[in-house]
């Protein structure tokens, strides 16, 4: 009996081991499943997108018909009618077509370097690139390194993409303008290259030269970025070559987060009112001002909502923090701002303030319903002054306008300090 009851508790205690043990293991094991588990990460807007196989598309036709134009590799028949032989016309026709869209989307893409969001952008000017530029390289070698993860180019990419893609490009353009022009010196555009052969070289044939070699830097470009998309997609399974199609990257939990952090979250600004009745579109009229206000902060979306209802419906579920402008009647005088913070806007079920009464309380309802609320959501008020009809605003509303919009930049500053 003794020895019995000497056992009974050394089995508990295995047991007990032995639960805590396969505890500690489902544990791991659900940790597991959580960091294999991916994320989607927009990160190529569709501008871009389009921008990169527009451009793609370009550089492929550009580099055959500057190929047959140098050196002509069909003969068509001569079959005794003279435009049987305008083949090299028609080959030099759609070169220089291509070079002339070539040519816009490359303005296009340095514009949206500048509107594009933070994937677009180039941090070239940092410190931080630079450093990261020395980690990447290292990587690359093999060497050891502490080089960061990036959801977007790394900045080895990005000085890539500035040497070939952005130099390359803008000499690409000026020597075949110029050797397009050249034979018309006198004309407009003649005169406009005139000054081309003296940055590269001093002659014709060394502006050929610069053109014929900068192309064939083009291919040897496109075949190490295709290799190493292929690789980055197959090490790091995250995505990349679908990503041009698709916008998304795929990173894992902890990633995202940190992409998260990375980047200003999303707000969007909405101006609703109807402007034919003076002071009720105070909220339209401040967006411009508004936009160029805030032309330096990142990551905004200004959106006129005029008198839409619940067209509206698109905006405020596609964003993480909303601010709205709007004339609220809440009997205080004329010009006053009242803030209502996400809980005191009212709900399909509240007291309608709008004076224009648009409904934007049913749009609130239907996102609340359908769990796409903003996680931040801020309704900036002004009491109207006139509801005559006419589509000027009040001195009131006008002064009113440049306090509204020391507000929403410390309504900015606030939601993306914490």
């Amino acid at each position: 009996m003794k020895m019995l009851t000497g056992v009974k508790p050394a089995i508990r205690q295995r047991l007990r081991e032995g639960a805590l043990k396969n505890q500690q293991t489902e544990q791991a094991d659900v940790q597991a499943v959580k960091a294999r588990e991916k994320q989607s990460i927009y990160v190529w807007e569709l501008p871009i997108r389009i921008f990169h196989w527009v451009n793609a598309a370009c550089i492929m036709v550009l580099m055959v018909t500057g190929i047959y134009i140098g050196h002509p590799f069909i003969t068509p028949a001569n079959n005794g009618e003279a435009y049987y032989d305008f083949f090299m016309g028609w080959v030099r026709d759609i070169h220089f077509f291509t070079a002339f869209i070539f040519t816009a989307n490359l303005i296009f893409r340095a514009y949206w370097t500048w509107k594009g969001n933070h994937y677009a952008k180039s941090q070239i000017l940092q410190v931080s690139f630079w450093l990261g530029l020395i980690e990447t390289l290292k990587g690359y070698l093999f060497l050891p390194n502490h080089k960061p993860h990036y959801i977007g180019h790394n900045p080895l990419a990005q000085l890539s993409y500035w040497i070939f893609i952005g130099l390359g490009s803008v000499i690409m353009v000026l020597t075949g303008y110029y050797l397009l022009f050249q034979p018309q010196p006198d004309t407009i555009y003649g005169k406009m290259f005139a000054w081309v052969p003296f940055i590269f070289g001093g002659s014709d044939f060394t502006v050929r030269s610069w053109h014929h070699l900068v192309a064939w830097a083009f291919m040897v470009f496109i075949v190490i970025h295709v290799y190493m998309a292929y690789r980055e997609d197959w090490m790091a399974k995250n995505g990349t070559m679908s990503s041009i199609f698709t916008g998304y990257k795929f990173e894992p939990e902890h990633r995202a987060e940190e992409a998260a952090h990375e980047i200003p979250e999303k707000i969007t600004i909405l101006g609703i009112g109807n402007t034919l009745y003076s002071d009720e579109g105070v909220g339209v009229y401040a967006l411009p001002l508004l936009e160029k206000a805030l032309a330096d902060v990142p990551n905004l979306e200004f959106v006129d909502g005029s008198t839409e209802g619940m067209q509206l419906l698109g905006p405020v579920e596609n964003t993480q923090a909303l601010i709205v402008l709007d004339a609220i009647n809440a009997n205080v005088k004329p010009g006053t701002i009242i803030k209502l913070e996400k809980a005191q806007i009212p709900s399909f079920n509240g007291i309608k303030m709008s004076v224009h009464q648009i409904g934007f309380q049913e749009v609130v309802s239907a996102a609340q319903l359908r769990e796409r609320v903003p996680k931040k959501m801020v309704l900036f008020g002004i009491q109207p002054a006139s509801l005559e009809l006419g589509t000027e605003l009040t001195d009131t509303a006008r002064a009113s306008i440049a306090i509204l919009t020391n507000k929403v930049k410390q309504q900015i500053n606030d939601w993306r300090s914490n």
